[in-house]
């Protein structure tokens, strides 16, 4: 098994995505091919002992930065290291692209030179995401800002699919974000979708969920556009960093709060890692005829180590079969309706 690795994308590239490489080279026994410049790769690869590991290095003398335009970057920047580790995959020379650099970037380049499996309409972004027990998955999150209601059908099946196959749930609920619970609530996108849903084969569908009833543990996948699903993680994403901003300045404010934030510290730690996706490797790109995992910009060496392993177990699980299945049975169940892809 060979993972396509974008060592020039993320903020602390390549220092950190070189080492999550290593690591997971060692651990999990997979070849991870280092795509970027290649004495740059070699400086950092100095760092670390690598005997015995497969880390071969593919020369890529470009860049799509985070302030290029993603589209016009991945036609013009032919040699950058996402384009190159993208063409790897499409040859049949790597099983997975994983990259921490521009999402934009990684979605164009996905789509473009990987391509879209058999029958996907549109390619959907899924992510973990807290609740009280532990995460749901979320999709789409930023592929696709305007959907039809089909697109949503195929988003729940991918969802359930992964759900099943990579978070281990044995009989994973799907329900569509909408504005209020209610059967008969929402959006007409969320209305035609919703009566696809319930006639879809291979899932079980429960209708509507609030935004705020998501971390409540009443749905496995919440289904959603890229426009709403984005602007509802950057939300929360805001949200917990104020938390966290306050509580900090509370808990320093007097002596005695500091004195409480001290003897509170381990439960404070067990806290942040409840809420700590970094294990979950970041967004996976479904609907491709082969895996792309995008990881939050920001991520370390831990985040890209486990980015890695989610490429990897979804390559073990074989995900995009499965989701080719579920898929073909949408398309041979009636009275499912079928439009033209886009």
């Amino acid at each position: 098994m060979n993972i396509a690795l974008d060592v020039m994308g993320g903020d602390h590239a390549p220092q950190e995505v070189i080492a999550g490489a290593v690591v997971a080279a060692r651990e999990y026994g997979v070849a991870v091919s280092l795509v970027g410049k290649p004495d740059v790769i070699a400086r950092e690869l100095s760092k670390h002992d690598v005997r015995g590991l497969k880390l071969p290095i593919i020369p890529a003398s470009e860049v799509i930065e985070m302030e290029d335009k993603p589209a016009t970057a991945v036609r013009t920047k032919k040699n950058s290291s996402m384009v190159v580790a993208c063409q790897l995959v499409k040859a049949g020379k790597a099983d997975a692209f994983v990259t921490a650099g521009n999402t934009g970037g990684a979605l164009a380049a996905g789509i473009l030179h990987i391509g879209r499996m058999k029958g996907i309409q549109r390619p959907a972004l899924i992510v973990p995401f807290p609740t009280q027990t532990g995460f749901c998955l979320l999709l789409d999150v930023g592929a696709n800002v305007d959907v039809k209601p089909e697109h949503l059908q195929q988003f729940g099946v991918m969802g359930s699919i992964y759900s099943k196959r990579i978070m281990g749930v044995r009989s994973p609920t799907v329900r569509i974000l909408s504005n209020g619970e209610e059967q008969g609530k929402g959006s007409q996108l969320v209305l035609e979708a919703t009566a696809l849903l319930e006639k879809t084969p291979g899932i079980t569908f429960l209708g509507n969920i609030e935004g705020r009833d998501i971390v409540n543990d009443l749905a496995d996948v919440v289904v959603t556009d890229g426009f709403t699903g984005n602007v509802l993680i950057k939300t929360a994403e805001g949200v917990g960093k104020l938390i966290r901003t306050i509580l900090v300045e509370e808990i320093t404010a007097t002596p005695i709060s500091s004195l409480g934030g001290l003897l509170a510290k381990s439960a404070l730690r067990r806290l942040a890692r409840r809420v700590d996706d970094s294990e979950y490797g970041g967004a996976v790109l479904l609907g491709l005829s082969n895996l792309l995992v995008v990881a939050h910009g920001r991520s370390n060496a831990h985040a890209i180590r486990h980015a890695i392993r989610v490429a990897k177990q979804a390559i073990d699980f074989k995900i995009v079969d499965e989701i080719q299945a579920g898929v073909q049975e949408i398309a041979d169940s009636a009275p499912v309706r079928q439009s033209q892809a886009i």
